[in-house]
């Protein structure tokens, strides 16, 4: 499908998302970091630009920045900051390794505590705002697909992977700004959300899935709390608030629900 096709494809999508990341927003012309920006379909940049002084595109495919940026007007572009061939789980060329030899844990750990330096060390932060853009069920169904789901490490591997962006999320933020986490929780093929009202109360619907059992992995918000907790994340930022999911069908005809849990950083 054509890069234009997509960016009519997402409009549904990207207006809720630029809202929530509107919603992060403090006083004054703050900074702004998106995990996982890719082509940009999914954020309205010329929005974003009005309230943020810089955004900060951060994505393992240059191509896909490239061409994120080149729809923008050239006011939009000089506020943008490009950050590409960044590997967020630290993993993209270990996966192959890891296939054919099992890592250890304490393999896996190391890993994950690299990454988090790196990300730190490489990245001009903290930020204003930082956002992971719907990219942690994406890195997820790689770990999957590279190492199939009877791998041993299979289970490790990917919570190890949600911790790390956890902990990015929060640590490439500033003491008083706010950690946006954005994931699709589950598509159409897997559940029947297509006979679901979309102005209806889509956060008793959420519930509903959790309770199902069926949704991505990475994407289980009760995960995604266990593991704040775990690494100690809820010190730095509370119980995370909850802001109104939503759905949108995009390509093979699929709809995605959607949901944000936005964090502040008081610590």
């Amino acid at each position: 499908m054509a890069d234009n096709d997509d960016w009519a494809l997402y409009a549904g999508h990207r207006a809720q998302m630029t809202q929530a990341l509107l919603s992060c927003a403090g006083e004054g012309r703050g900074r702004l970091c998106l995990l996982g920006a890719g082509g940009c379909n999914d954020v309205d940049l010329e929005r974003l630009a009005r309230t943020f002084s810089e955004i900060h595109l951060v994505d393992i495919d240059p191509a896909a920045l490239a061409r994120g940026v080149a729809r923008q007007a050239p006011a939009v572009s000089a506020q943008l900051r490009l950050h590409s061939r960044v590997d967020l789980s630290g993993m993209d060329k270990r996966l192959a390794k890891w296939k054919r030899r099992s890592p250890t844990v304490a393999q896996v750990e190391a890993v994950a505590a690299s990454t988090l330096q790196s990300l730190v060390s490489r990245l001009p932060g903290p930020f204003d705002v930082v956002a992971s853009a719907c990219v942690l069920t994406q890195m997820s169904f790689r770990v999957r697909d590279e190492l199939g789901d009877t791998h041993p490490m299979l289970r490790p591997v990917r919570l190890s992977l949600v911790a790390t962006h956890l902990n990015s999320l929060v640590a490439l933020t500033a003491v008083g700004g706010t950690s946006l986490l954005v994931s699709d929780l589950v598509s159409s093929n897997l559940y029947p959300i297509g006979e679901m009202d979309p102005s209806g109360n889509l956060i008793d619907r959420m519930n509903e899935i959790v309770r199902s059992g069926t949704f991505y992995h990475a994407a289980n918000p009760t995960l995604i709390r266990d593991i704040l907790n775990a690494e100690g994340l809820r010190s730095l930022v509370g119980e995370p608030d909850l802001l109104d999911p939503w759905l949108w069908t995009g390509r093979l005809g699929r709809t995605y629900f959607v949901y944000a849990l936005r964090m502040r950083r008081h610590g």
